[in-house]
């Protein structure tokens, strides 16, 4: 049996400051093409791998 998931804690003070400046800096980054070529490719795989008949 799984066990039971805990709740996600609030952040509070200096942990809450550095989570938005870590949102805001990574805000503008771009995944480079061939990640994302990649992802496509394993996901298609999966798919098929994953499809019914």
């Amino acid at each position: 049996m799984a066990k039971p998931i805990k709740n996600t804690p609030v952040l509070k003070g200096k942990e809450a400051v550095n989570f938005y400046k870590s949102i805001d800096s990574n805000r503008d980054k771009k995944v480079s093409v061939d990640t994302l070529t990649s992802i496509r490719t394993d996901a298609s795989k999966l798919k098929e791998i994953l499809k019914v008949n």
